[in-house]
């Protein structure tokens, strides 16, 4: 019979999980693809490289969605069962409080234990993957990652190039100006071009050739009045790679073995911050428990209010508690564990209050 219980709790909870996760995912992946969006329309990433950021991104920040849906679909599925006494049910078959806590408990480890790998490893490895990538197409300039409108580098030279639109059926740029030098020394010229559309070549060999066409070059020393002004139909600019430089990284970024051996306050917050995620995932899923506890006739959400309340001043306090770590005012050793101690203190309290677990009287009583 317990094992039919728990079979059914199981069910009931994964079910509620898996659309409450689906309805999460899909309102962070949208808000993840206007807010990348804007910035790819600002000139902040290349355009090439949004697709491959939206999935990294998305599924790097799935794992701080998941502790709340699993909270919330504990509360959607215990309140469920108590507005259609089913609890009652399941208490009369033997299923008291403590089923309904180890059936919650055993699934709530398997949670744990997946957000854990996601927040330890496999969020910073997404992170720094994206940066890596970023950094890559920092260096090699796509003609599609030039800004109309703004003024761009080009190459790895002291190139300039502004241009008044891009077509990307034809992947062809319209009305550039350009400004650039070549040479060094004395024998440096500067030049300067204006052509009507350009688009981009790659030759069997690699190098790539920005291929100008209808316009004017003009060319001459810097201080000199002796320009040349050149008119052509065709003409290309070689397009000298960069060299991919590590930009600074982010503490997200970090391994969490590197933030394990470092002493610095912000890493130490960082490092009890991914820790705190599957504790989090652990205490609410346990907390839903007497948080989802109502009768027939009481409203069908105050549970559900009252819990995303305490979650809210949860994950403040987990907020407040890192800002202050990595600000060196609260102790390595105390870390964020008072908040979950006070997490802890709450689940007592409330399972106490409810009468949740037997008393002392009606233990012995039951023994007899």
């Amino acid at each position: 019979m317990r094992l039919i219980i728990d079979r059914y709790l199981m069910r009931e909870i994964t079910l509620t999980f898996l659309a409450v996760s689906l309805l999460l995912v899909v309102m962070l992946l949208s808000s993840n693809f206007i807010r990348l969006a804007t910035e790819v329309l600002e000139g902040d990433y290349p355009v090439g490289a949004f697709l491959m950021l939206f999935a990294l991104k998305g599924v790097g920040n799935i794992v701080f969605i998941l502790p709340f849906a699993f909270f919330f679909s504990i509360l959607l599925a215990f309140t469920r069962l108590y507005k259609d006494n089913e609890i009652v049910v399941l208490m009369a078959c033997g299923g008291g409080a403590r089923r309904l806590f180890a059936g919650v408990l055993m699934l709530s480890l398997l949670v744990a234990v997946v957000v854990a790998y996601l927040s330890l490893f496999f969020a910073p490895w997404v992170a720094e993957l994206s940066k890596q990538m970023l950094d890559e197409a920092a260096a090699k300039q796509e003609i599609e990652g030039i800004i109309p409108g703004r003024f761009n580098s080009l190459g790895s030279d002291n190139v300039v190039i502004y241009v008044e639109g891009y077509e990307s059926a034809k992947k062809e740029l319209r009305g550039l100006f350009i400004r650039g030098e070549q040479g060094e020394g004395e024998s440096r010229t500067r030049y300067t071009i204006n052509a009507s559309r350009a688009y981009e070549k790659t030759e069997p060999n690699g190098e790539r050739y920005l291929v100008l066409q209808d316009g004017y070059r003009y060319e001459g020393v810097e201080g000199q009045s002796d320009y040349q002004i050149i008119k052509f139909d065709e003409h290309g600019i070689r397009i000298k790679e960069r060299s991919v430089k590590a930009s600074r990284r982010p503490f997200y970024a970090l391994p969490s073995a590197d933030l394990w051996r470092s002493d610095h306050p912000s890493h130490l917050a960082e490092l009890h911050w991914r820790i705190s995620v599957p504790v989090s995932a652990l205490l609410l899923a346990l907390l839903a428990v007497p948080l989802s506890k109502t009768s027939p006739r009481s409203g069908r959400y105050r549970g559900l209010f009252v819990g995303i309340l305490v979650y809210v001043v949860y994950n403040n306090l987990l907020t407040v508690g890192h800002s202050a770590l990595g600000k060196g005012e609260v102790p390595p050793e105390l870390g964020l564990w008072w908040v979950h101690l006070l997490a802890i203190m709450l689940l007592l309290f409330l399972s106490w209050k409810q009468q949740m677990w037997p008393r002392r009287r009606e233990v012995r009583q039951g023994a007899e």
